[in-house]
């Protein structure tokens, strides 16, 4: 039916605004809000701005993101760097996604690092242009 194909469409439809977390020892730590529009990502937070694409596919989501950060710079996968390309696989329910970013390119045989995130989905996009 037509309404169960709009749900279908809908249900890894990513576009809005979404808050992002990292997981590390001592618990969840906010880092930021990104906006995803049909498959572009941008955003930020206090001492970085994001961008990036992604891609769907039933509940799972591939993000390709590209960090870059000012200011006070904070250590991602060990590193200080202005900018950090980072790949996060997460899946999704309902209005949340949880899922590990990693280092992309890392060659077969040495150690995967990964850090976990996860979203949650806040606001749809402004429809037309606030001013």
């Amino acid at each position: 039916s037509v309404s169960e194909q709009l749900v279908r469409r809908n249900r890894m439809n990513l576009n809005g605004i979404w808050s992002s977390e990292l997981g590390g020892a001592y618990g969840w730590e906010p880092v930021g809000t990104l906006f995803l529009k049909d498959g572009h990502i941008t955003g930020g937070g206090r001492n970085h701005y994001a961008i990036g694409t992604y891609k769907t596919k039933n509940d799972g989501a591939v993000l390709h993101i590209e960090i870059n950060q000012f200011g006070k710079k904070r250590a991602l996968f060990g590193q200080k760097s202005d900018k950090v390309c980072v790949v996060v696989k997460a899946k999704r329910d309902g209005d949340r996604m949880i899922g590990e970013a990693t280092l992309p390119g890392a060659l077969p045989g040495h150690t995967h690092y990964g850090i976990c995130v996860r979203f949650k989905r806040r606001a749809d996009l402004p429809e037309k242009k606030t001013h």
